[in-house]
């Protein structure tokens, strides 16, 4: 066996949230980390589900480990994700020789099943996590959720090791048949580090930001942030935001994103007096200096696995109010409710009013606050390098091999774990 640890990565395309991840991964003694995408959304041009107006990310997601973009059948590199993705060329990239581990995220494209069905045939371990929820299933048929029953307990056990993300995705993966012991403890990855710098070394931008949304020194902000779609059910924050504002009138909203719904957000917009407002869509190296600028994140989502924008603004000390029809909420989950924020029934505008109101209250929404930056703490790229980094222990234990550097790194398991560090103290709101 190499005396690294050849992690291969087969992902649709880089994302903000794993690409840092997988830069970390490779920086650790003794692993390293090659990624394949099957796609370049997000790239070369804006992602698709945020409209017209969205461009490709202004951060680095390529540095910092090997990667490479892989051809369709087509002879080219594909612009956007869909399930008929299929990239042949893992057939003689996904080898023995080449990985100790593959690690992939779903069953969705066509490449994702052809990963398994060359691990399973070469015998090289399959790492996998998703965002599911139970929450989620039940918005299917009756006879759709039969036959996930039959279905998923034997697509899931193809995997080797699983990293759960959070309360409820533990509980999904249970309930289709994923052991305990087959399950570590994990979280989807937000850049933590990213934020904080970003945060720090530019509180003048933040404080014009503010100052530019805010009608005067008392106005509290509440933030939406994601794709202006359905299922996000953004005229549910449009309307909660217009009935708490009566009652409490430093109160507005701030839109950020993009979609397919924006006209008609637009339009509804237009017929207020100025209490919600629309900025449009807002690259990835700025979107922490507007989360730092809001009170108060809001999500409405109707359907929504485990939504890191949640997380994203937790980072900038945002606590947060969140419908319960997202999937990261829990005890010991991203949004805990009357702790570092609050959980209110979907569909009910004016229990997310009243959800609004509470978090006007400034001693309140200070409490909140350092208790988001806290439950982030614990949530960050270490939470999931650690899960990593102890699932590679577990499958280096059943393989003959030299002493290497990963394996003196988690000789002992404390060794494995990353510090978590303290909140920044300009992040504290």
């Amino acid at each position: 066996m190499a005396e690294k640890f050849r992690l291969g990565v087969v992902f649709t395309h880089p994302t903000q949230h794993h690409a840092p991840l997988w830069r970390k991964l490779n920086e650790q003694p003794g692993v390293s980390v090659s990624a394949f995408y099957l796609c370049n959304e997000n790239q070369v041009g804006g992602d698709q589900h945020l409209g017209g107006n969205s461009k490709a990310w202004d951060v680095d997601l390529v540095g910092g480990y090997q990667c490479e973009y892989l051809k369709t059948l087509t002879g080219k590199i594909a612009s956007k994700i869909e399930k008929g993705l299929f990239n042949p060329g893992l057939i003689n990239r996904l080898t023995r020789e080449n990985f100790d581990a593959v690690f992939l995220p779903s069953f969705y494209t066509y490449s994702y099943r052809l990963t398994v069905l060359l691990c399973k045939l070469r015998k090289i371990p399959i790492i996998m996590q998703n965002d599911a929820s139970i929450i989620t299933d039940s918005e299917y048929s009756r006879l759709r959720q039969v036959a996930l029953s039959v279905l998923y307990p034997w697509m899931y056990d193809l995997a080797d090791h699983w990293i759960s993300s959070g309360d409820h995705n533990a509980i999904y993966l249970r309930h289709y048949g994923i052991a305990d012991e087959k399950m570590v403890r994990g979280c989807y990855p937000v850049d933590r580090e990213r934020f904080e710098q970003t945060i720090a070394l530019q509180q003048q931008q933040i404080q014009q930001i503010r100052e530019q949304l805010c009608w005067n020194n008392d106005t509290v902000l509440y933030n939406f942030t994601g794709k202006y779609i359905d299922r996000k059910n953004p005229f549910e924050f449009i309307e909660a935001i217009a009935q708490a504002h009566k009652t409490d009138p430093r109160i507005r909203g701030i839109m950020i994103g993009g979609g397919v719904l924006e006209g008609e957000i637009n339009k509804r917009l237009a017929a207020m007096n100025g209490e919600v407002i629309n900025l449009g869509f807002i690259n990835q190296s700025q979107l922490p200096l507007y989360y730092a600028a809001m009170d108060v994140f809001v999500l409405t989502s109707c359907i929504d696995p485990h939504p890191l924008v949640v997380s994203e603004a937790m980072a900038a000390g945002c606590p947060a109010i969140l419908s319960d029809r997202c999937g990261n909420w829990g005890y010991s989950d991203t949004v805990q409710h009357r702790y570092n924020g609050l959980v209110y029934p979907c569909g009910n505008v004016n229990a997310l009013a009243e959800a609004i109101l509470t978090l006007a209250d400034s001693d309140t929404r200070k409490v909140y606050s350092q208790h988001a930056l806290e439950v982030f703490s614990g949530q960050d790229l270490n939470c999931e390098l650690n899960a990593f980094l102890e699932i590679i222990h577990r499958i280096k234990s059943k393989m003959p091999q030299e002493t290497t550097g990963l394996e003196n790194a988690l000789s002992e398991k404390s060794a494995s774990k990353i510090p978590v560090k303290s909140p920044a103290p300009s992040q504290m709101q």
